[in-house]
Protein backbone atom coordinates (compact mmCIF):
# COMPACT_ATOMS: atom_id res chain seq x y z
CA UNK A 1 0.00 0.00 0.00
CA UNK A 2 1.08 3.49 -1.00
CA UNK A 3 1.84 5.59 1.88
CA UNK A 4 2.92 8.66 0.87
CA UNK A 5 -0.45 10.41 1.13
CA UNK A 6 -1.52 9.06 4.65
CA UNK A 7 -2.70 12.09 6.55
CA UNK A 8 -3.06 12.75 10.01
CA UNK A 9 -5.79 11.56 12.05
CA UNK A 10 -6.02 10.22 15.62
CA UNK A 11 -2.57 11.51 17.08
CA UNK A 12 0.41 8.87 16.93
CA UNK A 13 0.37 6.65 19.95
CA UNK A 14 3.11 4.12 20.23
CA UNK A 15 0.88 1.88 21.55
CA UNK A 16 -0.84 1.09 18.52
CA UNK A 17 2.67 -0.08 17.16
CA UNK A 18 2.51 -3.55 19.58
CA UNK A 19 -1.11 -3.88 19.59
CA UNK A 20 -0.83 -4.09 15.10
CA UNK A 21 1.81 -6.32 15.60
CA UNK A 22 -0.06 -8.66 18.17
CA UNK A 23 -2.87 -8.67 14.82
CA UNK A 24 -0.52 -9.89 12.74
CA UNK A 25 0.65 -12.59 14.89
CA UNK A 26 -2.91 -13.55 15.26
CA UNK A 27 -3.79 -13.36 11.94
CA UNK A 28 -0.65 -15.47 10.91
CA UNK A 29 -1.57 -17.87 13.30
CA UNK A 30 -5.30 -18.03 12.22
CA UNK A 31 -4.33 -18.14 7.98
CA UNK A 32 -1.53 -20.42 7.77
CA UNK A 33 -2.77 -23.93 9.18
CA UNK A 34 0.20 -24.17 11.62
CA UNK A 35 2.90 -23.42 9.58
CA UNK A 36 5.52 -21.74 11.73
CA UNK A 37 8.07 -21.00 9.15
CA UNK A 38 5.45 -19.31 7.09
CA UNK A 39 4.32 -17.21 10.40
CA UNK A 40 7.79 -15.92 10.98
CA UNK A 41 7.77 -15.13 7.63
CA UNK A 42 4.98 -13.29 7.56
CA UNK A 43 6.03 -11.30 10.66
CA UNK A 44 9.49 -10.30 9.77
CA UNK A 45 7.46 -8.77 6.45
CA UNK A 46 5.52 -7.41 8.96
CA UNK A 47 8.38 -5.85 11.11
CA UNK A 48 10.26 -4.63 8.30
CA UNK A 49 7.08 -2.64 7.46
CA UNK A 50 7.24 -0.50 11.01
CA UNK A 51 10.03 1.38 9.60
CA UNK A 52 7.25 3.42 7.92
CA UNK A 53 5.50 4.45 10.67
CA UNK A 54 6.21 8.43 11.35
CA UNK A 55 3.50 10.82 12.92
CA UNK A 56 1.28 10.45 10.50
CA UNK A 57 0.51 6.98 11.19
CA UNK A 58 -2.79 5.71 11.72
CA UNK A 59 -3.80 1.41 13.22
CA UNK A 60 -6.46 1.01 10.46
CA UNK A 61 -3.48 2.08 7.64
CA UNK A 62 -0.93 -0.27 9.33
CA UNK A 63 -3.85 -3.17 9.64
CA UNK A 64 -4.18 -2.40 5.81
CA UNK A 65 -0.27 -3.53 5.30
CA UNK A 66 -0.99 -6.29 7.13
CA UNK A 67 -3.79 -7.98 6.06
CA UNK A 68 -2.25 -7.23 2.40
CA UNK A 69 0.90 -9.09 3.79
CA UNK A 70 -1.19 -11.99 5.07
CA UNK A 71 -2.59 -12.09 1.46
CA UNK A 72 0.14 -12.66 -0.40
CA UNK A 73 1.78 -15.49 1.75
CA UNK A 74 -1.56 -17.61 2.06
CA UNK A 75 -2.61 -16.65 -1.64
CA UNK A 76 -6.09 -15.69 0.01
CA UNK A 77 -7.71 -12.20 -1.13
CA UNK A 78 -10.39 -12.44 1.13
CA UNK A 79 -9.30 -13.84 4.63
CA UNK A 80 -12.16 -13.52 7.00
CA UNK A 81 -15.03 -14.34 4.56
CA UNK A 82 -15.69 -18.04 6.54
CA UNK A 83 -15.49 -16.01 9.85
CA UNK A 84 -17.73 -13.26 8.94
CA UNK A 85 -20.42 -16.12 8.26
CA UNK A 86 -19.48 -17.67 11.31
CA UNK A 87 -19.70 -14.64 13.22
CA UNK A 88 -23.34 -13.75 11.19
CA UNK A 89 -25.01 -16.92 12.03
CA UNK A 90 -24.56 -16.07 15.41
CA UNK A 91 -25.99 -12.55 15.41
CA UNK A 92 -29.18 -13.52 13.53
CA UNK A 93 -30.06 -15.92 16.40
CA UNK A 94 -30.39 -12.98 18.29
CA UNK A 95 -32.61 -10.51 15.67
CA UNK A 96 -35.76 -11.53 17.65
CA UNK A 97 -34.35 -10.75 20.86
CA UNK A 98 -33.59 -6.96 19.61
CA UNK A 99 -36.76 -6.67 17.58
CA UNK A 100 -38.53 -7.23 20.87
CA UNK A 101 -36.83 -4.83 22.52
CA UNK A 102 -37.86 -1.79 19.30
CA UNK A 103 -41.51 -3.53 19.92
CA UNK A 104 -41.51 -2.79 23.62
CA UNK A 105 -39.56 0.56 23.19
CA UNK A 106 -41.49 4.59 23.52
CA UNK A 107 -38.62 5.83 21.98
CA UNK A 108 -37.93 3.30 18.68
CA UNK A 109 -35.57 6.10 17.31
CA UNK A 110 -33.05 6.03 20.42
CA UNK A 111 -33.70 2.24 20.86
CA UNK A 112 -32.61 1.69 17.38
CA UNK A 113 -29.47 4.48 18.17
CA UNK A 114 -28.42 2.11 21.21
CA UNK A 115 -28.54 -1.54 19.15
CA UNK A 116 -26.43 0.28 16.35
CA UNK A 117 -23.76 1.05 18.82
CA UNK A 118 -24.21 -2.94 20.13
CA UNK A 119 -23.26 -3.87 17.40
CA UNK A 120 -19.90 -2.21 17.01
CA UNK A 121 -18.76 -4.63 19.97
CA UNK A 122 -18.03 -6.95 16.51
CA UNK A 123 -14.15 -6.15 15.69
CA UNK A 124 -11.80 -8.88 14.83
CA UNK A 125 -8.97 -6.26 14.40
CA UNK A 126 -9.24 -3.92 17.82
CA UNK A 127 -11.22 -6.85 19.83
CA UNK A 128 -10.73 -10.11 18.71
CA UNK A 129 -11.88 -12.03 22.23
CA UNK A 130 -15.54 -10.46 21.72
CA UNK A 131 -18.20 -12.52 22.60
CA UNK A 132 -21.66 -10.94 20.95
CA UNK A 133 -24.07 -13.65 22.51
CA UNK A 134 -23.06 -12.43 25.84
CA UNK A 135 -23.12 -8.54 24.94
CA UNK A 136 -26.58 -9.14 23.64
CA UNK A 137 -27.65 -11.27 25.98
CA UNK A 138 -26.84 -8.65 28.77
CA UNK A 139 -27.68 -5.79 27.17
CA UNK A 140 -29.79 -2.84 28.64
CA UNK A 141 -31.06 0.71 27.40
CA UNK A 142 -29.67 2.01 30.57
CA UNK A 143 -26.23 0.85 29.87
CA UNK A 144 -26.40 3.96 27.47
CA UNK A 145 -25.65 7.90 28.73
CA UNK A 146 -28.48 10.57 26.98
CA UNK A 147 -25.88 12.98 27.27
CA UNK A 148 -25.71 13.47 22.94
CA UNK A 149 -28.39 11.06 22.33
CA UNK A 150 -31.12 13.77 21.98
CA UNK A 151 -28.78 15.96 19.74
CA UNK A 152 -28.22 12.92 17.35
CA UNK A 153 -32.25 12.31 17.45
CA UNK A 154 -32.98 16.09 16.49
CA UNK A 155 -29.95 16.01 13.99
CA UNK A 156 -31.61 13.14 12.49
CA UNK A 157 -35.44 14.14 12.89
CA UNK A 158 -34.07 17.27 10.77
CA UNK A 159 -32.10 15.98 8.60
CA UNK A 160 -33.19 15.19 5.08
CA UNK A 161 -29.98 13.55 3.76
CA UNK A 162 -27.88 11.26 5.27
CA UNK A 163 -24.90 9.47 4.70
CA UNK A 164 -24.27 6.25 6.96
CA UNK A 165 -20.47 5.03 6.94
CA UNK A 166 -20.60 1.55 7.70
CA UNK A 167 -18.24 -0.51 9.85
CA UNK A 168 -18.33 -4.11 9.59
CA UNK A 169 -20.53 -7.12 8.03
CA UNK A 170 -22.11 -8.46 11.04
CA UNK A 171 -22.96 -4.81 13.05
CA UNK A 172 -24.39 -4.24 9.96
CA UNK A 173 -27.51 -6.42 11.33
CA UNK A 174 -27.44 -3.53 14.04
CA UNK A 175 -27.21 -1.17 12.02
CA UNK A 176 -30.17 -2.11 10.26
CA UNK A 177 -32.63 -1.39 12.83
CA UNK A 178 -31.84 2.43 12.45
CA UNK A 179 -31.66 2.74 9.01
CA UNK A 180 -35.29 1.14 9.31
CA UNK A 181 -36.34 4.00 11.26
CA UNK A 182 -34.73 6.51 8.91
CA UNK A 183 -36.45 4.94 6.15
CA UNK A 184 -38.41 8.33 5.36
CA UNK A 185 -35.17 10.26 4.51
CA UNK A 186 -32.66 10.18 1.76
CA UNK A 187 -29.88 7.57 3.72
CA UNK A 188 -26.95 6.82 2.02
CA UNK A 189 -25.23 3.66 3.27
CA UNK A 190 -21.06 3.16 2.18
CA UNK A 191 -19.29 0.43 2.36
CA UNK A 192 -15.76 -0.53 2.12
CA UNK A 193 -14.25 -1.12 -1.94
CA UNK A 194 -12.63 -4.52 -0.50
CA UNK A 195 -12.34 -7.15 1.86
CA UNK A 196 -10.60 -6.02 5.10
CA UNK A 197 -10.91 -7.98 8.40
CA UNK A 198 -15.18 -8.04 8.48
CA UNK A 199 -15.49 -5.05 7.54
CA UNK A 200 -18.80 -4.50 4.81
CA UNK A 201 -18.81 -4.59 1.59
CA UNK A 202 -20.98 -4.06 -1.53
CA UNK A 203 -21.86 -7.92 -1.69
CA UNK A 204 -22.16 -7.92 1.87
CA UNK A 205 -24.85 -5.34 1.87
CA UNK A 206 -26.78 -6.56 -0.57
CA UNK A 207 -26.96 -9.95 0.81
CA UNK A 208 -28.12 -8.62 4.30
CA UNK A 209 -30.66 -6.36 2.06
CA UNK A 210 -29.25 -2.92 2.91
CA UNK A 211 -29.89 -2.34 -0.18
CA UNK A 212 -33.51 -2.12 -0.03
CA UNK A 213 -33.83 0.53 2.54
CA UNK A 214 -30.83 2.50 1.89
CA UNK A 215 -28.56 3.55 -1.38
CA UNK A 216 -25.50 1.62 -1.09
CA UNK A 217 -22.27 3.06 -2.25
CA UNK A 218 -18.67 1.74 -2.47
CA UNK A 219 -16.72 4.82 -0.34
CA UNK A 220 -13.48 3.32 -2.57
CA UNK A 221 -11.76 2.89 0.98
CA UNK A 222 -9.53 -0.18 1.21
CA UNK A 223 -8.56 0.47 4.99
CA UNK A 224 -10.19 -0.26 7.95
CA UNK A 225 -11.35 3.05 8.04
CA UNK A 226 -12.04 6.21 5.93
CA UNK A 227 -9.38 7.85 4.36
CA UNK A 228 -10.55 10.64 1.88
CA UNK A 229 -7.37 10.29 0.02
CA UNK A 230 -8.59 7.44 -1.66
CA UNK A 231 -12.19 7.93 -1.68
CA UNK A 232 -14.31 7.75 -4.50
CA UNK A 233 -15.91 11.24 -6.01
CA UNK A 234 -19.12 10.08 -5.43
CA UNK A 235 -18.58 8.93 -1.67
CA UNK A 236 -16.63 12.31 -1.22
CA UNK A 237 -19.81 14.54 -2.80
CA UNK A 238 -22.00 12.43 -0.04
CA UNK A 239 -19.61 13.04 2.21
CA UNK A 240 -19.49 16.82 1.74
CA UNK A 241 -23.39 17.36 1.10
CA UNK A 242 -25.55 15.04 3.68
CA UNK A 243 -26.94 17.40 6.07
CA UNK A 244 -25.73 14.50 8.62
CA UNK A 245 -22.95 11.99 8.95
CA UNK A 246 -23.19 9.06 10.93
CA UNK A 247 -19.73 7.19 11.03
CA UNK A 248 -19.29 3.48 13.08
CA UNK A 249 -16.35 1.99 14.31
CA UNK A 250 -13.38 2.84 15.75
CA UNK A 251 -11.84 2.67 12.35
CA UNK A 252 -13.59 5.46 10.77
CA UNK A 253 -12.98 7.92 14.15
CA UNK A 254 -9.31 7.25 13.95
CA UNK A 255 -9.26 8.15 10.42
CA UNK A 256 -12.38 11.18 10.13
CA UNK A 257 -12.06 12.55 13.40
CA UNK A 258 -9.97 15.44 11.83
CA UNK A 259 -12.14 16.22 8.94
CA UNK A 260 -13.73 19.89 9.36
CA UNK A 261 -17.19 18.77 8.79
CA UNK A 262 -19.43 18.03 12.12
CA UNK A 263 -19.81 13.95 11.86
CA UNK A 264 -21.42 11.85 14.35
CA UNK A 265 -19.38 8.66 15.08
CA UNK A 266 -20.64 6.12 17.13
CA UNK A 267 -18.78 2.69 18.27
CA UNK A 268 -17.62 0.61 21.44
CA UNK A 269 -14.08 1.90 22.82
CA UNK A 270 -12.33 -1.31 22.47
CA UNK A 271 -8.32 -0.02 23.59
CA UNK A 272 -6.51 2.18 25.89
CA UNK A 273 -5.43 4.54 22.61
CA UNK A 274 -8.97 5.37 21.71
CA UNK A 275 -10.09 5.66 25.25
CA UNK A 276 -7.21 8.18 25.71
CA UNK A 277 -8.78 10.15 22.73
CA UNK A 278 -12.48 10.05 23.23
CA UNK A 279 -11.80 10.45 26.94
CA UNK A 280 -14.45 7.09 27.75
CA UNK A 281 -13.21 4.18 29.43
CA UNK A 282 -12.90 0.97 27.65
CA UNK A 283 -15.59 -1.38 26.98
CA UNK A 284 -17.88 2.37 27.04
CA UNK A 285 -20.76 3.57 23.99
CA UNK A 286 -19.90 6.25 22.37
CA UNK A 287 -21.82 9.09 20.41
CA UNK A 288 -19.06 11.60 19.96
CA UNK A 289 -19.75 14.69 17.91
CA UNK A 290 -16.89 16.15 16.43
CA UNK A 291 -18.93 19.51 16.45
CA UNK A 292 -18.88 20.11 20.02
CA UNK A 293 -17.42 18.76 23.17
CA UNK A 294 -20.88 16.30 23.82
CA UNK A 295 -20.45 13.27 23.92
CA UNK A 296 -20.76 9.83 26.59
Amino acid sequence: MNNNNWRLSVYFNPDCIPCVINQALRAAKLFTNGNKNLQLKILKEVCEEVKIINEVFTAPHFSAVIQEIVEKNVKNENLYKELKEKNIKIVEQFLPLLQKKMEDAEDKLEESIKIAILGNTIDVGANPNFDIRDEIENYTSEDYSPVNIEQLKNSLRNAGSILYIGDNYEEALFDKFLLKELDEKDVTFAVRSKPILNDITYDDAVKLGIDKISKVIESGSRIGGTDLNYCTKEFIEKFNSADVVISKGQGNYETLLDEARPIYFLFKVKCEAIAERSKSPIGSSVIYYNNSTAQN
